[in-house]
């Protein structure tokens, strides 16, 4: 994810990037060259206190995601944290809680929230009426990723917090606060589970559900419901809307998902500009208290709770 928000940041008018680090410094240098970054460094501390950035953004490995940004709420520094940003609702109240002392602004990388085939799908249906239901499947070759060997054993055994949170997340952006959840679950190659159903209650009224085959194959996709109008993506970067009348419009992604990866352009501009303003992200972007109830679920799902 480094790298995409490289590209994202490299194309952008009116900023600096002052200063890179990993603890590999062939990557860090690579990296430092190919974006004309300023600086590369070994150890972040040093990092912070020779550039005194802005904003940071943390792109790290899931093993340390959460040492790293404890380190820079601890600072005061406006922080981008690349999903996830802990490994459970316990460890992202202790981020917030750090957040609250240091008044430190910052979003959770969570880019489908800013598809713009989500967004148009999700304005043209509330341009109907209120949203009735929402429907997100998160299917996920858990099977095909761990023959590959890319990750370490530890991401794998949490894979719905590493991945399916991007899915999950979503029906909380659509729905609002859960009110009640009723899950069920079979445990068939992964000890946490890998198929799910739930049926969820929202505040205002809209019902969800959750539905995830492991292994079964089609990936992520939704359907967002209203009075008369359905939007379907699948996968999330496409899709329809399709009227009780008959009419039926395509999706198509802007330029800037066209360009970049999808979403990220929106959610870095986002950013910045809340650390410009020095107030928090609008909708439809997630800090770290927004977070804590995405994880919640999560783990109402798995059943950790």
């Amino acid at each position: 994810m480094a790298r995409f928000h490289l590209q994202t940041l490299n194309a952008m008018l009116g900023l600096r990037l002052v200063g890179i680090c990993s603890p590999t410094s062939e990557k860090r240098n690579d990296l430092r060259d190919e974006f004309g970054i300023e600086n590369a460094f070994g150890n972040a501390a040093e990092m912070f206190q020779e550039t005194n950035p802005d904003a940071v953004f943390i792109a790290v490995s899931h093993a340390v995601t959460f040492q790293v940004s404890s380190l820079v709420l601890e600072l005061g520094l406006p922080c981008l944290i690349e999903k996830p940003a802990a490994y459970s609702s316990g460890q992202i109240a202790e981020l917030v809680k750090l957040a609250n002392k240091s008044g430190c602004l910052n979003m959770v990388g969570l880019n489908r929230r800013f598809y713009s085939t989500v967004n148009q799908a999700l304005l043209a249906v509330m341009q109907q009426g209120p949203i009735r239901g929402i429907l997100v499947e998160a299917h996920e070759a858990i099977l095909e990723y761990r023959s590959r060997r890319q990750f370490d054993e530890s991401l794998y055994g949490n894979w719905m917090i590493a991945n399916s949170v991007h899915a999950i997340d979503l029906l909380r952006m659509i729905g609002g606060e859960v009110v009640n959840i009723q899950t069920s679950k079979r445990e068939i190659n992964e000890s946490r589970g890998d198929h799910f159903t739930g049926a969820i209650e929202f505040a205002d009224g809209a019902l969800g559900t959750f539905v995830a085959h492991w292994n079964a194959g089609s990936g992520h996709g939704m359907k967002i419901y209203g009075e008369g109008i359905v939007a379907e993506l699948y996968p999330l970067e496409e899709g329809f809307l399709r009227y009780a009348s008959g009419r039926v419009i395509k999706l198509h992604p802007d330029w800037t998902d066209r360009k970049f990866k999808a979403g990220l352009y929106a959610q870095d501009t986002a950013f910045l500009q809340s650390v410009c303003d020095g107030t928090r992200s609008p909708f439809p972007a997630s800090d770290l208290k927004d977070n804590f109830k995405t994880m919640c679920l999560i783990e109402q799902i798995q059943g950790r709770n």
